[in-house]
Protein backbone atom coordinates (compact mmCIF):
# COMPACT_ATOMS: atom_id res chain seq x y z
CA UNK A 1 0.00 0.00 0.00
CA UNK A 2 2.30 2.99 -1.33
CA UNK A 3 -0.50 5.40 -0.27
CA UNK A 4 -0.36 4.38 3.54
CA UNK A 5 1.80 6.12 5.73
CA UNK A 6 2.77 4.21 8.70
CA UNK A 7 2.91 6.47 12.08
CA UNK A 8 3.68 5.33 15.64
CA UNK A 9 2.79 1.91 14.33
CA UNK A 10 -0.51 3.02 12.73
CA UNK A 11 -1.85 2.68 9.59
CA UNK A 12 -3.41 6.21 8.07
CA UNK A 13 -3.86 7.50 4.67
CA UNK A 14 -3.43 10.66 6.11
CA UNK A 15 0.18 12.32 6.95
CA UNK A 16 0.53 14.86 9.28
CA UNK A 17 1.14 17.41 6.35
CA UNK A 18 -2.31 17.96 5.67
CA UNK A 19 -2.67 19.94 8.97
CA UNK A 20 -1.02 23.45 8.63
CA UNK A 21 0.43 23.73 11.90
CA UNK A 22 2.27 20.27 11.92
CA UNK A 23 3.43 21.42 8.33
CA UNK A 24 7.12 20.97 7.91
CA UNK A 25 7.73 20.43 11.54
CA UNK A 26 8.89 17.17 13.91
CA UNK A 27 5.60 15.69 14.70
CA UNK A 28 6.08 15.23 18.66
CA UNK A 29 3.96 12.28 20.44
CA UNK A 30 1.64 14.94 21.90
CA UNK A 31 0.87 16.04 18.18
CA UNK A 32 0.32 12.62 17.51
CA UNK A 33 -2.16 12.15 20.31
CA UNK A 34 -4.05 15.51 19.21
CA UNK A 35 -4.23 14.76 15.48
CA UNK A 36 -5.37 11.52 15.15
CA UNK A 37 -6.02 9.67 11.93
CA UNK A 38 -9.63 9.98 12.52
CA UNK A 39 -9.41 13.76 12.71
CA UNK A 40 -6.93 14.18 10.02
CA UNK A 41 -9.53 12.62 7.86
CA UNK A 42 -12.44 14.76 8.76
CA UNK A 43 -9.79 17.75 8.39
CA UNK A 44 -8.99 16.94 4.63
CA UNK A 45 -13.03 16.34 4.58
CA UNK A 46 -14.26 19.40 5.43
CA UNK A 47 -10.70 21.45 3.82
CA UNK A 48 -13.31 22.89 1.10
CA UNK A 49 -15.69 24.24 3.57
CA UNK A 50 -12.50 25.82 5.11
CA UNK A 51 -10.64 27.29 2.11
CA UNK A 52 -14.82 28.87 0.71
CA UNK A 53 -14.49 30.54 4.65
CA UNK A 54 -10.87 31.62 4.11
CA UNK A 55 -11.91 33.53 1.17
CA UNK A 56 -14.73 35.34 2.50
CA UNK A 57 -12.90 36.39 4.87
CA UNK A 58 -10.11 37.77 3.03
CA UNK A 59 -11.63 39.30 -0.15
CA UNK A 60 -15.26 39.30 0.42
CA UNK A 61 -14.97 40.77 4.11
CA UNK A 62 -12.39 43.69 1.92
CA UNK A 63 -15.09 44.12 -0.37
CA UNK A 64 -18.06 44.41 2.05
CA UNK A 65 -15.91 46.72 4.09
CA UNK A 66 -15.33 49.53 1.11
CA UNK A 67 -18.40 49.05 0.26
CA UNK A 68 -20.43 49.93 3.18
CA UNK A 69 -17.95 52.68 4.53
CA UNK A 70 -18.38 54.65 1.16
CA UNK A 71 -22.12 53.76 1.10
CA UNK A 72 -23.25 54.37 5.10
CA UNK A 73 -21.49 57.76 4.22
CA UNK A 74 -23.74 58.50 1.53
CA UNK A 75 -26.80 57.55 3.78
CA UNK A 76 -24.79 59.57 6.77
CA UNK A 77 -24.84 62.89 3.99
CA UNK A 78 -28.06 62.46 2.60
CA UNK A 79 -30.17 61.60 6.15
CA UNK A 80 -28.44 65.04 7.69
CA UNK A 81 -29.76 67.35 5.07
CA UNK A 82 -31.86 70.51 6.38
CA UNK A 83 -34.78 68.98 5.54
CA UNK A 84 -34.00 65.42 7.02
CA UNK A 85 -32.76 65.84 10.04
CA UNK A 86 -35.81 67.23 11.56
CA UNK A 87 -37.53 63.39 11.36
CA UNK A 88 -36.44 61.54 14.80
CA UNK A 89 -36.20 58.32 12.48
CA UNK A 90 -33.48 59.80 10.29
CA UNK A 91 -31.35 60.62 13.48
CA UNK A 92 -31.62 56.94 14.42
CA UNK A 93 -30.72 55.90 10.82
CA UNK A 94 -27.77 58.35 10.83
CA UNK A 95 -26.03 57.72 14.17
CA UNK A 96 -26.53 54.07 12.82
CA UNK A 97 -24.46 54.98 9.29
CA UNK A 98 -21.55 56.13 11.64
CA UNK A 99 -21.40 53.47 14.22
CA UNK A 100 -21.57 51.08 11.10
CA UNK A 101 -18.45 52.39 9.35
CA UNK A 102 -16.89 52.39 12.59
CA UNK A 103 -17.30 48.33 13.09
CA UNK A 104 -16.75 48.12 9.47
CA UNK A 105 -13.13 49.96 9.86
CA UNK A 106 -12.02 48.52 13.03
CA UNK A 107 -13.35 45.61 13.64
CA UNK A 108 -13.74 44.02 10.17
CA UNK A 109 -11.20 45.76 8.09
CA UNK A 110 -8.36 45.63 11.13
CA UNK A 111 -9.04 41.84 11.10
CA UNK A 112 -8.38 41.35 7.49
CA UNK A 113 -4.99 43.11 8.00
CA UNK A 114 -4.12 41.05 10.71
CA UNK A 115 -5.15 38.09 9.37
CA UNK A 116 -3.06 38.48 6.52
CA UNK A 117 -0.28 40.38 7.46
CA UNK A 118 2.23 38.43 10.38
CA UNK A 119 4.41 41.67 10.51
CA UNK A 120 0.75 43.67 10.96
CA UNK A 121 -0.07 41.17 13.60
CA UNK A 122 3.32 41.25 15.50
CA UNK A 123 2.65 45.40 15.82
CA UNK A 124 0.14 44.77 17.62
CA UNK A 125 0.69 41.56 19.81
CA UNK A 126 4.02 44.10 20.85
CA UNK A 127 2.28 46.88 22.15
CA UNK A 128 -0.37 45.47 24.89
CA UNK A 129 -1.85 49.24 24.97
CA UNK A 130 -2.37 49.16 20.84
CA UNK A 131 -3.98 46.20 21.40
CA UNK A 132 -6.41 46.66 24.17
CA UNK A 133 -7.92 50.12 22.41
CA UNK A 134 -8.39 47.73 19.96
CA UNK A 135 -10.41 44.98 21.68
CA UNK A 136 -12.44 47.93 23.57
CA UNK A 137 -13.10 49.56 20.03
CA UNK A 138 -14.01 46.20 18.06
CA UNK A 139 -16.75 45.46 20.79
CA UNK A 140 -17.67 49.53 21.52
CA UNK A 141 -18.47 49.85 17.98
CA UNK A 142 -20.25 46.42 17.59
CA UNK A 143 -22.39 46.90 20.31
CA UNK A 144 -23.40 50.71 19.12
CA UNK A 145 -24.57 49.28 15.70
CA UNK A 146 -27.15 46.81 17.44
CA UNK A 147 -28.28 48.66 20.24
CA UNK A 148 -29.41 51.64 18.03
CA UNK A 149 -31.09 49.46 16.02
CA UNK A 150 -32.97 47.66 19.24
CA UNK A 151 -32.99 51.44 20.69
CA UNK A 152 -35.56 52.89 17.11
CA UNK A 153 -37.42 49.36 17.78
CA UNK A 154 -38.86 50.42 20.97
CA UNK A 155 -39.06 53.89 20.51
CA UNK A 156 -41.74 53.13 17.24
CA UNK A 157 -43.33 50.66 19.61
CA UNK A 158 -44.00 53.41 21.94
CA UNK A 159 -45.66 55.24 19.27
CA UNK A 160 -47.33 52.92 17.78
CA UNK A 161 -49.01 51.74 21.28
CA UNK A 162 -49.00 55.20 22.75
CA UNK A 163 -49.79 57.82 19.72
CA UNK A 164 -50.90 60.60 21.94
CA UNK A 165 -47.78 61.01 23.80
CA UNK A 166 -46.01 60.14 20.76
CA UNK A 167 -46.84 63.66 19.51
CA UNK A 168 -44.70 65.08 22.20
CA UNK A 169 -41.94 63.33 21.05
CA UNK A 170 -38.93 65.36 19.46
CA UNK A 171 -35.92 65.37 17.34
CA UNK A 172 -34.38 67.04 20.63
CA UNK A 173 -35.49 63.97 23.02
CA UNK A 174 -34.41 61.51 20.34
CA UNK A 175 -30.85 63.05 20.17
CA UNK A 176 -31.00 62.74 24.18
CA UNK A 177 -31.67 59.07 23.94
CA UNK A 178 -29.79 58.37 21.23
CA UNK A 179 -26.69 59.61 23.46
CA UNK A 180 -27.52 58.17 26.76
CA UNK A 181 -27.62 54.68 24.60
CA UNK A 182 -23.86 55.59 23.61
CA UNK A 183 -23.00 56.25 27.14
CA UNK A 184 -23.68 53.35 28.28
CA UNK A 185 -22.91 50.97 25.39
CA UNK A 186 -19.43 52.88 26.04
CA UNK A 187 -19.15 52.42 29.66
CA UNK A 188 -19.61 48.93 29.45
CA UNK A 189 -16.83 48.46 26.43
CA UNK A 190 -14.48 49.79 28.66
CA UNK A 191 -14.31 46.91 31.27
CA UNK A 192 -12.26 45.22 28.46
CA UNK A 193 -9.09 47.66 29.61
CA UNK A 194 -9.00 45.32 32.46
CA UNK A 195 -10.41 42.16 31.60
CA UNK A 196 -9.58 39.81 28.55
CA UNK A 197 -10.88 36.42 27.85
CA UNK A 198 -11.91 35.71 24.02
CA UNK A 199 -9.91 37.17 21.75
CA UNK A 200 -7.98 34.36 21.24
CA UNK A 201 -10.31 32.46 18.63
CA UNK A 202 -10.52 35.22 15.90
CA UNK A 203 -12.64 34.14 12.62
CA UNK A 204 -9.90 35.89 10.76
CA UNK A 205 -6.86 33.79 11.92
CA UNK A 206 -4.75 36.07 13.37
CA UNK A 207 -3.14 35.06 16.97
CA UNK A 208 -4.18 36.61 20.15
CA UNK A 209 -2.16 39.33 22.02
CA UNK A 210 -0.22 38.38 25.12
CA UNK A 211 -1.88 40.26 28.37
CA UNK A 212 -1.53 41.32 31.48
CA UNK A 213 -5.18 41.41 31.59
CA UNK A 214 -7.62 39.31 34.00
CA UNK A 215 -8.68 36.43 31.97
CA UNK A 216 -12.11 35.72 32.38
CA UNK A 217 -13.36 33.61 29.13
CA UNK A 218 -16.81 33.13 30.95
CA UNK A 219 -17.43 36.70 29.87
CA UNK A 220 -18.21 35.52 26.22
CA UNK A 221 -21.56 34.36 27.45
CA UNK A 222 -22.01 38.05 28.33
CA UNK A 223 -20.86 39.30 24.84
CA UNK A 224 -23.08 36.88 22.79
CA UNK A 225 -25.99 37.87 24.97
CA UNK A 226 -25.25 41.29 24.28
CA UNK A 227 -24.53 40.67 21.13
CA UNK A 228 -26.77 38.59 19.54
CA UNK A 229 -30.02 37.06 21.61
CA UNK A 230 -31.04 39.97 24.18
CA UNK A 231 -31.20 42.23 20.98
CA UNK A 232 -32.74 39.59 18.89
CA UNK A 233 -35.18 38.13 20.67
CA UNK A 234 -36.32 42.37 21.90
CA UNK A 235 -36.69 42.84 18.34
CA UNK A 236 -38.63 39.90 17.10
CA UNK A 237 -40.98 40.55 20.23
CA UNK A 238 -41.58 43.77 19.50
CA UNK A 239 -41.83 43.41 15.60
CA UNK A 240 -44.63 40.86 16.19
CA UNK A 241 -46.43 43.42 18.21
CA UNK A 242 -46.01 46.18 15.87
CA UNK A 243 -47.07 43.69 12.63
CA UNK A 244 -50.29 43.16 14.95
CA UNK A 245 -51.25 46.76 15.29
CA UNK A 246 -50.56 47.20 11.19
CA UNK A 247 -52.78 44.58 10.75
CA UNK A 248 -55.31 45.63 13.00
CA UNK A 249 -54.73 49.50 10.95
CA UNK A 250 -55.54 47.77 8.02
CA UNK A 251 -59.09 46.39 8.84
CA UNK A 252 -59.55 49.87 10.52
CA UNK A 253 -59.10 51.66 7.52
CA UNK A 254 -60.81 48.73 5.39
CA UNK A 255 -63.93 49.47 7.83
CA UNK A 256 -63.54 53.52 7.47
CA UNK A 257 -63.41 53.83 11.41
CA UNK A 258 -60.86 55.73 13.27
CA UNK A 259 -57.83 54.27 13.21
CA UNK A 260 -54.54 54.64 15.64
CA UNK A 261 -51.93 55.69 13.29
CA UNK A 262 -51.39 57.82 10.14
CA UNK A 263 -50.51 56.57 6.98
CA UNK A 264 -46.84 57.99 7.39
CA UNK A 265 -46.34 56.38 10.47
CA UNK A 266 -47.06 52.93 9.10
CA UNK A 267 -44.85 53.52 6.35
CA UNK A 268 -41.92 54.83 8.98
CA UNK A 269 -42.68 51.25 10.58
CA UNK A 270 -42.87 49.39 8.10
CA UNK A 271 -38.83 50.62 6.95
CA UNK A 272 -38.12 49.82 10.81
CA UNK A 273 -39.96 46.26 10.11
CA UNK A 274 -37.38 45.79 7.13
CA UNK A 275 -34.03 47.00 8.54
CA UNK A 276 -34.34 45.25 12.16
CA UNK A 277 -35.76 41.76 10.32
CA UNK A 278 -32.93 42.13 8.18
CA UNK A 279 -30.68 42.39 11.22
CA UNK A 280 -32.77 39.35 13.02
CA UNK A 281 -32.27 37.16 9.98
CA UNK A 282 -28.13 38.03 9.64
CA UNK A 283 -27.27 38.16 13.14
CA UNK A 284 -29.34 34.95 14.37
CA UNK A 285 -27.82 32.18 13.07
CA UNK A 286 -24.14 33.33 14.09
CA UNK A 287 -26.03 33.49 17.26
CA UNK A 288 -26.92 30.07 17.17
CA UNK A 289 -24.24 28.43 16.01
CA UNK A 290 -21.96 30.62 18.87
CA UNK A 291 -24.17 29.42 21.33
CA UNK A 292 -24.10 25.75 20.02
CA UNK A 293 -20.21 25.84 20.21
CA UNK A 294 -20.04 27.60 23.80
CA UNK A 295 -22.02 24.81 25.32
CA UNK A 296 -20.21 22.13 23.57
CA UNK A 297 -16.45 23.44 24.35
CA UNK A 298 -17.65 24.10 28.20
CA UNK A 299 -19.62 20.46 28.60
CA UNK A 300 -17.71 18.12 26.50
CA UNK A 301 -13.91 18.96 26.89
CA UNK A 302 -11.94 16.10 27.08
CA UNK A 303 -7.91 15.53 27.14
CA UNK A 304 -6.35 13.94 23.83
CA UNK A 305 -6.37 10.00 24.47
CA UNK A 306 -9.88 10.13 26.35
CA UNK A 307 -12.34 7.83 24.45
CA UNK A 308 -14.56 10.61 23.33
CA UNK A 309 -11.87 12.87 22.58
CA UNK A 310 -12.34 12.88 18.30
CA UNK A 311 -15.91 13.13 18.71
CA UNK A 312 -15.07 16.28 20.91
CA UNK A 313 -12.34 17.59 18.72
CA UNK A 314 -14.39 17.05 15.61
CA UNK A 315 -17.47 18.59 16.49
CA UNK A 316 -15.16 21.73 17.46
CA UNK A 317 -13.68 21.97 14.20
CA UNK A 318 -17.58 21.49 12.42
CA UNK A 319 -18.65 24.60 15.03
CA UNK A 320 -15.98 26.86 14.27
CA UNK A 321 -15.72 26.76 10.88
CA UNK A 322 -19.43 27.06 10.85
CA UNK A 323 -19.44 30.14 13.03
CA UNK A 324 -16.82 31.55 10.39
CA UNK A 325 -19.25 31.25 7.59
CA UNK A 326 -22.15 33.17 8.94
CA UNK A 327 -19.96 35.47 10.85
CA UNK A 328 -19.11 36.72 6.91
CA UNK A 329 -23.37 36.94 6.48
CA UNK A 330 -23.09 38.74 10.10
CA UNK A 331 -20.68 41.89 8.46
CA UNK A 332 -23.13 42.30 5.88
CA UNK A 333 -25.81 43.73 8.52
CA UNK A 334 -23.32 46.82 8.41
CA UNK A 335 -23.21 47.55 5.18
CA UNK A 336 -25.83 46.65 3.44
CA UNK A 337 -28.77 49.17 5.09
CA UNK A 338 -28.07 51.91 2.23
CA UNK A 339 -29.90 49.65 -0.29
CA UNK A 340 -32.91 48.39 2.10
CA UNK A 341 -33.29 52.73 2.43
CA UNK A 342 -33.47 53.06 -1.55
CA UNK A 343 -35.59 49.63 -1.70
CA UNK A 344 -37.93 50.57 0.69
CA UNK A 345 -41.74 52.19 -0.53
CA UNK A 346 -40.97 54.33 2.64
CA UNK A 347 -38.52 56.18 0.94
CA UNK A 348 -39.21 58.33 -1.10
CA UNK A 349 -37.78 60.92 0.23
CA UNK A 350 -34.49 59.78 0.72
CA UNK A 351 -34.45 58.76 -2.75
CA UNK A 352 -35.23 62.20 -3.70
CA UNK A 353 -32.43 63.62 -1.65
CA UNK A 354 -29.90 61.20 -3.06
CA UNK A 355 -30.94 62.22 -6.40
CA UNK A 356 -30.27 65.64 -5.84
CA UNK A 357 -26.94 65.02 -4.23
CA UNK A 358 -25.64 62.94 -6.85
CA UNK A 359 -26.61 65.44 -9.64
CA UNK A 360 -29.28 63.27 -10.92
CA UNK A 361 -33.01 64.16 -12.36
CA UNK A 362 -35.46 63.70 -9.98
CA UNK A 363 -38.72 62.30 -10.81
CA UNK A 364 -41.70 64.85 -10.69
CA UNK A 365 -43.19 63.18 -8.15
CA UNK A 366 -40.03 63.52 -5.57
CA UNK A 367 -39.20 66.78 -6.38
CA UNK A 368 -41.63 67.81 -3.48
CA UNK A 369 -39.77 65.69 -0.95
CA UNK A 370 -35.99 67.78 -1.15
CA UNK A 371 -38.26 70.94 0.46
CA UNK A 372 -37.94 71.78 3.73
CA UNK A 373 -40.70 69.53 5.59
CA UNK A 374 -42.65 69.96 9.26
CA UNK A 375 -40.77 68.11 12.03
CA UNK A 376 -42.06 64.01 11.84
CA UNK A 377 -41.43 60.53 12.43
CA UNK A 378 -41.76 59.21 9.59
CA UNK A 379 -38.41 57.95 7.43
CA UNK A 380 -40.16 59.12 4.72
CA UNK A 381 -43.69 60.08 3.27
CA UNK A 382 -45.13 58.53 0.02
CA UNK A 383 -47.16 61.50 -0.97
CA UNK A 384 -47.74 65.61 -0.08
CA UNK A 385 -51.35 64.16 0.35
CA UNK A 386 -50.06 62.09 2.97
CA UNK A 387 -48.60 64.93 4.56
CA UNK A 388 -51.28 67.40 4.26
CA UNK A 389 -53.86 64.46 6.19
CA UNK A 390 -51.67 63.66 8.35
CA UNK A 391 -49.10 66.37 10.13
CA UNK A 392 -50.61 69.05 12.30
CA UNK A 393 -49.68 71.94 13.74
CA UNK A 394 -47.28 71.98 16.63
CA UNK A 395 -47.52 67.93 16.25
CA UNK A 396 -43.85 66.39 16.06
CA UNK A 397 -45.10 62.69 14.76
CA UNK A 398 -46.27 62.30 10.70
Amino acid sequence: MDDVVFVSGSECPYTFDVVEELQGKNVTARDAMAWTCSIRAYWVNILPLVKIVRFLLSYGTALTVIMGVLLNALSFIVLTRKHMRKTTSNLYLSFLAIYDIGTLIFNFMIGVIRGNSEMANKTFQNSESLCTFHGVIVELFSMLSVWIIVSFTVERFLMIKFPFKARTWSPRKTVITLIIVSAVVTLISLHKIAVSGFEGDSVFGYKACKTRRTIFVEIIYVYVALNTWLPTVSIVILNGIMINELRKNKIKRQQMTQTSMTKTDEKATRQLLMISSTFVLLVLPLGIVQSMELIWNGTQTVPPGHVDYEQFIIMKIRLKWVRSFFFFFYQLNFAINFFLYVASSSSTRFRATLRKILGMKQQEQESMFTRPQPKSNAIAPVSAIDDDLDAKPGSSRA
